[in-house]
């Protein structure tokens, strides 16, 4: 099986540190913030030194302005430059009055994206795509191949009271185009996320529906909160490999 296991390098605080780590946990594929000085190709070959191969690159996507949305552009071209597919992007309005023209943005850059080969991934987040109605909604109507939705596991019953993970993945598994693992206690608003397994998400049930669906991946680990905010990096290290032992378990990885 093609690895399609993947982790935010984020947890480790440098790229460099997390590309040290994560062939040791059994992943070898990355989910990269824009590159040092807009220099893609360096990052890439720093990857590949380790054996990781970035599969996403990831930013916030602030879309009030022309200008801020323009400042995406970069990321756009990068990605096409080294070869990866899809961008996650938490894209952000900061007001309602505001929520059309942004639309319009995000819209735009979906269609150029498109040109380049490269898909724009609303991540589970207000107000575009905090669960599967509303990002179903808003991916319909801007009909463009170069958008679609990272899924969240966690962020659902973040962002959302009431509701259940399954039900939503359900919901918009067919404009799926990458995924965040990351466990929870349920809570709304709640920071913990516990290692994948040890929560309350159904990930076999999510899975089951994802593979139904035709998605092959990336599955990212998002690892971050109140579980691993003052870990050292060996102790992010075996949190890591938890999560990875539990995939393999599932026979995922």
């Amino acid at each position: 099986m093609a690895p399609r296991i993947s982790c935010r390098t984020s947890m480790f605080g440098t790229i460099e540190t997390a590309f040290q780590n994560f062939p040791l946990a059994g992943v070898f594929l990355a989910e990269c913030p824009p590159a040092p000085g807009g220099d893609y190709p360096a990052m890439a070959a720093k990857a590949k030194a380790s054996g990781v191969t970035i599969a996403s690159l990831s930013t916030g996507l602030h879309l009030d302005t022309d200008e801020q949305a323009a400042a995406f552009l970069p990321m756009i071209e990068g990605a096409a430059q080294i070869g990866v597919p899809r961008i996650f992007a938490s894209c952000k309005a900061s007001s309602a009055e505001l929520f059309e023209p942004a639309l319009a943005r995000l819209g735009e850059l979906a269609r150029l994206a498109a040109a380049k080969g490269v898909t724009i991934c609303m991540e589970t987040h207000p107000p575009f795509a905090e669960n599967g109605d509303k990002a179903r909604l808003v991916i319909e109507r801007l009909a463009s191949p170069g958008l679609r939705f990272n899924f969240d596991t966690a962020n659902i019953y973040y962002y959302n009271e009431g509701c259940d993970a399954v039900a939503e993945v359900r919901k918009i598994a067919d404009l799926v185009g990458s995924v965040h693992l990351k466990d929870t206690d349920g809570g709304y608003k709640s920071p913990n996320f516990p290692p994948v397994g040890q929560g309350i998400v159904d990930f076999p049930a999510i899975f089951a529906v994802l593979e139904a669906s035709g998605f092959q991946g990336p599955y990212t680990f998002e690892i971050e909160g109140a579980h691993v905010d003052k870990l050292d990096p060996a102790g992010r290290l075996q949190f890591l490999q938890d999560c990875m032992a539990y995939l393999q378990r599932l026979g995922v990885v």
